[in-house]
């Protein structure tokens, strides 16, 4: 009881002393302040500590709410960027075969890659697109902004096999536009390169590495003038009539995503065209 007694009257004691002006206290208020000055002193300095501790604990659990909330944002940014690069990227592609297809002055339609098969060193052999039926028939040109892709091969309901030009079967009249050159673009085999080569260039002809290689339009199948590829290697042998003239491709097949089907060639040019007189010259009279 007498310990209880003690620890109520102390504090109250050491609170008087404590509000009391320095002039007015008496020696045992002096001596009560001597002894409690070092556990006022640890005492505010643990309520201090206590304090800063609790402040920069609220400061972590924000600062760690505010970091978690930065970093969805960041993802949903980061997702947002990419689809829009994405989207970007196909707007810039679809433009690029508009040009082309304004260019065409043939029919076309255009297709979305939906498949492709690659060989095991991921080269890719065939192409499949996502139009087919009735619009589309084997032997039909498919271009791309850069170049010629192939022809159609076959047709499987409302889709379509692309023979590559680089395929062995693929034949394809071309002509170097530097040396007046003709040939045959004919694919070569192999599972680990797009290469072609041009048959029946003559020895003559004075064909340079980086030549330019387009279709000649012979034959009403493709378009003239559009890029094949270029030349990167050639050999002459010691006899025979011709060199051989290999191709890099202009389309790379392993980007292809949407191209354009020449459903209808393009009519043939008039021989006539430049040699007839104006309709005025002819006596012909416009009505008003």
């Amino acid at each position: 009881m007498i310990l209880v007694a003690g620890l109520i009257v102390l504090p109250g004691l050491v609170l008087r002393a404590s509000v009391r002006a320095p002039d007015r206290l008496s020696p045992l208020d002096r001596a009560l302040l001597r002894l409690t000055a070092p556990l006022q002193t640890g005492l505010m300095w643990l309520l201090d500590g206590t304090r800063e501790l609790f402040s920069r604990y609220v400061a972590l659990v924000n600062t760690e709410r505010d970091n978690a909330r930065l970093r969805r944002e960041n993802q949903e940014l980061r997702a947002q960027l990419l689809s829009l690069s994405l989207l970007k990227s196909r707007g810039e592609r679809l433009e690029r075969l508009l040009e082309l297809r304004n260019e065409l002055v043939a029919e076309t339609a255009a297709a979305r890659v939906v498949g492709v098969e690659t060989s095991p060193q991921f080269r890719v052999v065939r192409v499949r697109l996502d139009r087919g039926g009735s619009e589309v028939r084997p032997g039909m040109p498919v271009l791309a902004p850069a170049g010629v892709v192939g022809r159609i091969a076959r047709t499987v309901g409302p889709y379509s096999d692309v023979l590559l030009l680089v395929d062995p079967r693929s034949s394809i009249d071309v002509l170097l536009p530097r040396t007046g050159s003709r040939g045959v673009l004919k694919g070569s085999p192999g599972a680990d390169r797009y290469r072609c080569r041009v048959e029946y260039v003559a020895r003559q002809d004075e064909v340079q590495v980086g030549d330019l290689v387009v279709t000649s339009g012979l034959g009403g199948l493709f378009p003239r003038d559009l890029p094949v590829g270029k030349v990167v290697r050639i050999e002459q042998k010691a006899y025979g009539l011709y060199q051989d003239v290999e191709v890099e491709p202009a389309v790379d097949f392993g980007k292809l995503r949407e191209v354009l089907i020449v459903l209808a060639p393009p009519p043939p040019p008039d021989p006539d065209a430049g040699r007839r007189a104006p309709e005025g010259a002819r006596g012909l009279v416009v009505p008003r």
